[in-house]
């Protein structure tokens, strides 16, 4: 179970629901239909397709497979299953990818130091909220918690 300072349905402030800051359906700066510089199809600079440097495929720095070194964050399940590794693309933009190397969604920084969650269709589909001890939570639309970042 989450803390009420976790939980973003007792804590309006990480709830993209009741805080417009956070919801990319009316803040329009955290919305990559709207907002082109957050929009890895329109920004080459972050999309891993182009940008090689963010390309776990051909970036081998960024490869936890290869680079035992690799620092980033990794996704896991309530199970604490690994589920995902996270390239951060830019200082706004992060990219999340499975452990077969594939994009499977990316993020976007809200003003709350966490993420809204798009898939690669630029569309919304959660966000990531600090969890007050160097990591995050990650929900899905419907603030369900779905997963832990760390």
């Amino acid at each position: 179970m989450l803390t009420t300072v976790r939980n973003p349905r007792i804590n309006s402030k990480i709830n993209p629901r009741i805080n417009s800051n956070i919801n990319p359906r009316i803040n329009s700066n955290i919305n990559p239909r709207i907002n082109s510089n957050i929009n890895p199809r329109i920004n080459s600079n972050i999309n891993p397709r182009i940008n090689s440097n963010i390309n776990p495929r051909i970036n081998s720095n960024i490869n936890p497979i290869i680079n035992a070194n690799y620092q980033g964050l990794n996704v896991f399940d309530l199970d604490l299953n690994l589920k995902e590794f996270i390239v951060d693309a830019n200082d706004c933009v992060i990219q999340f990818f499975d452990y077969g190397l594939m994009n499977t969604k990316f993020g976007v920084s809200h003003q709350r130091g966490g993420y809204s969650i798009f898939n690669t269709d630029n569309e919304y589909i959660g966000h990531m909220e600090s969890d007050s001890n160097e990591g995050f939570n990650l929900f899905d639309i419907d603030n369900n918690w779905i997963g832990i970042v760390k």
